[in-house]
C-alpha cells in the first residue's frame, strides 16, 4: 500500500504590537547587542542558542524544538526599499506587499487562494487573535478568526461538543461584524 502523502502546512507567526525582534531572535554573538541594550537585553543563561550566532529566548522553548526538528525557519532582515516613515503606510505595504499603491488585497490570502483554487477544502487558513489581520484579507478567500482561550476551543462533532467548549468565531475583514459558527 502507497505511502498517504500530507499536504504541506505553512505557518506564519507575525508579532504584532510590542513584539521586540532583537528580543526574540537574540543576537547573542554581538557586542554591539549587549552595549545598546543594557536595560532590556536578554541574559545569556535565558538563550537557548539557535546557532553560533543567534538564540531565542528560553520562554520560546516550544519554537526551539520547532528548530531543531528542521520545521522553522528565520528570515532577518526582511523589509521594503525606501520607507515612508510612516507607521500606518509601513503597516499597509507590510500586509498587502504593494509599496507602491494602497493594497486592497492581503499578500497571505494571495498565497491561499493560490493554494486552494477551487475552494475544495471548508478551512485553508485559521487566523489567531482579537480580529482577522489585513494580510490575510482576500474577496472570495474564507478563513476561520480565533480569537479567545485556545484551550477552549476544539474540533469535536457537535453531538460530541463538550457545554464548556466555545464555537469558533468567523470575523469580517474589518472586525466589525461577528457571526457565530460552528466547527
Amino acid at each position: 500500500m502507497a505511502a498517504k502523502q500530507k499536504d504541506p502546512v505553512l505557518v506564519v507567526v507575525q508579532l504584532t504590537g510590542g513584539n521586540d525582534y532583537l528580543n526574540t531572535v537574540v543576537p547573542y554573538n554581538n557586542p554591539l547587542y549587549r552595549d545598546n541594550r543594557k536595560a532590556v537585553s536578554i541574559g545569556d543563561n535565558q538563550i537557548l542558542r539557535l546557532d553560533k550566532d543567534y538564540g531565542v529566548p528560553s520562554y520560546l522553548a516550544p519554537m526551539k524544538q520547532f528548530w531543531d526538528e528542521g520545521k522553522l525557519a528565520v528570515m532577518h532582515g526582511v523589509g521594503y526599499l525606501d520607507s515612508p516613515r510612516s507607521h500606518f503606510r509601513s503597516m499597509d505595504i507590510w500586509h498587502t506587499c504593494e509599496a507602491d499603491k494602497v493594497g486592497t488585497e492581503g499578500w497571505l490570502g494571495r498565497v491561499i487562494r493560490k493554494i486552494d483554487p477551487n475552494k475544495e477544502n471548508v478551512i485553508t487558513a485559521v487566523s489567531f487573535g482579537p480580529c482577522l489581520f489585513r494580510a490575510l484579507s482576500m474577496p472570495g478567500v474564507p478563513v476561520a478568526c480565533v480569537a479567545g482561550p485556545l484551550e477552549t476551543y476544539g474540533f469535536l462533532p457537535a453531538s460530541r461538543r463538550r457545554p464548556s467548549a466555545r464555537r469558533c468565531s468567523i470575523v469580517s475583514p474589518a472586525c466589525t461584524s461577528r457571526s457565530r459558527a460552528a466547527v
